[in-house]
C-alpha cells in the first residue's frame, strides 16, 4: 500500500502546472540607447528607465523618460492583462491602454486617445530574462514597423 501512495505522490508531483510566466515587462528596465533603433517621426529619448509590477492580475507601470530636447516626462500606467482599457497618465497624445499576453515572455500593448489607437507594441523578454525589446507595431494590423527599443535589466 505504501508503495502505491508513493507512486501516487510522485505522479501528482510531476504532473503540477508550471509556475505561471510573469508578463514580459515586469520588472525594472533602463534604455539602451546603443542597441535601440527609433523609425522617422519618432520623440527620441537620451535615457529612460521603465519599471513595471505585476499586481493581483493588472501590470502598473512607471516610464521615466528624458527625450532629447531636454523634457522629462513621467508616464504611468494600471494596465489589466485581459485586454480591457485601461487609463493612462503623462504620455503626450495617449489617454487609454489596452494590454495583451499570450506566448511566455511575450506583452502586446495599443495605445489609445479617446479610444482610437494611436500606437501599438509587442514587448519580448530574453530567455535570460536581462534583456527588454519592444518592437513598434501597427495599432490596426499587428504588422511589425521600424522602431525597436532595447532595455537591459537594472
Amino acid at each position: 500500500m505504501s508503495t502505491l501512495l508513493f507512486a501516487l505522490w510522485m505522479f501528482a508531483a510531476s504532473t503540477k502546472a508550471p509556475a505561471p510566466v510573469p508578463p514580459a515587462i515586469v520588472g525594472d528596465w533602463d534604455l539602451n540607447l546603443g542597441r535601440t533603433h527609433y523609425g522617422p517621426s519618432v520623440d527620441r529619448r537620451k535615457k529612460e528607465r521603465f519599471t513595471c509590477k505585476e499586481i493581483s492580475g493588472h501590470l502598473e507601470c512607471v516610464i521615466r523618460s528624458t527625450r532629447s530636447d531636454g523634457r522629462v516626462l513621467v508616464g504611468t500606467f494600471r494596465g489589466a492583462l485581459d485586454g480591457s482599457l485601461s487609463p493612462v497618465v503623462g504620455i503626450p497624445g495617449v489617454d487609454e491602454v489596452r494590454l495583451h499576453t499570450g506566448t511566455p515572455g511575450v506583452l502586446g500593448a495599443t495605445f489609445g486617445l479617446r479610444g482610437a489607437p494611436v500606437f501599438a507594441y509587442r514587448a519580448y523578454r530574453s530567455d535570460n530574462g536581462k534583456s527588454l525589446v519592444i518592437v513598434s507595431v501597427d495599432p490596426t494590423s499587428g504588422k511589425a514597423l521600424n522602431s525597436v527599443v532595447v532595455y537591459d535589466r537594472h
